[in-house]
C-alpha cells in the first residue's frame, strides 16, 4: 500500500536545484542595481531571467522559477530590488516589470525551441516588449502619467540595454547543457 501512495511522489533533485539557483541568481542580479529618480532601478535582472528562460525550457522550469521568485518576494523575502519586498513592491512602481518577467522567460524558451532565427528573434523580442508593456502600463497607472510618457521614461530609455542583456543570455545558454 505503502508504493501505491507514494507512486507519483518522486523528487526530482536537479530540477529542484535548478529552480532554487535560479531564483538565487535572480535576487542577487536584482541587488546589483543603480536607483534612479523614476523610481525603477537599472538592474541585471533582465539578462537573469532571459538566460533562465533560455536554459530551463524543460517543464517549464525557467517560468516555475519567475513565479517561485515572485512568491519568496511576496511572503516578505527581501529579494527585489535594493532588498525590497511584498505586496506593495508587487502593487509598486516595478510590479508590472516584475510580471512581466514571466512572459519574458516564457518567450526566451519559446526562442530556445525554434529552430529558425528569424523565430528566435521575433519570440524574444516579443518577450521583451511583453515584459516592458506591464511595466510601463502599471507605472503609468500607478503615477498619472501617460502611457508614451512612462514608456519614455522607463522602458524606451533601456529597450538597447535590455535587448544586448537577452542575446549575451542567448550566446551563453548556447553553452549550457541542461536536460
Amino acid at each position: 500500500m505503502y508504493k501505491a501512495l507514494t507512486k507519483n511522489l518522486s523528487f526530482d533533485f536537479s530540477s529542484t536545484f535548478a529552480l532554487l539557483i535560479s531564483v538565487s541568481l535572480i535576487a542577487i542580479s536584482a541587488q546589483l542595481s543603480i536607483p534612479l529618480p523614476n523610481g525603477v532601478p537599472i538592474t541585471l535582472q533582465t539578462f537573469t531571467v532571459a538566460l533562465i528562460g533560455f536554459c530551463l525550457c524543460k517543464n517549464n522550469q525557467g517560468i516555475k522559477s519567475i513565479i517561485f521568485y515572485l512568491f519568496l518576494g511576496l511572503i516578505g523575502m527581501p529579494i527585489f530590488s535594493l532588498g525590497n519586498s511584498g505586496f506593495s513592491t508587487l502593487l509598486g512602481l516595478t510590479g508590472g516589470f516584475l510580471y512581466g518577467f514571466i512572459f519574458l522567460a516564457y518567450f526566451c524558451q519559446k526562442s530556445k525551441k525554434s529552430k529558425k532565427i528569424i523565430s528566435k528573434l521575433l519570440f524574444t523580442l516579443l518577450g521583451l516588449l511583453s515584459c516592458h508593456f506591464f511595466g510601463v502600463l502599471q507605472y503609468s497607472i500607478l503615477t498619472g502619467i501617460s502611457f508614451s510618457n512612462s514608456a519614455l521614461l522607463v522602458s524606451i530609455p533601456f529597450l538597447l540595454k535590455d535587448s544586448l542583456s537577452i542575446l549575451l543570455a542567448l550566446i551563453c545558454s548556447s553553452k549550457v547543457k541542461y536536460e
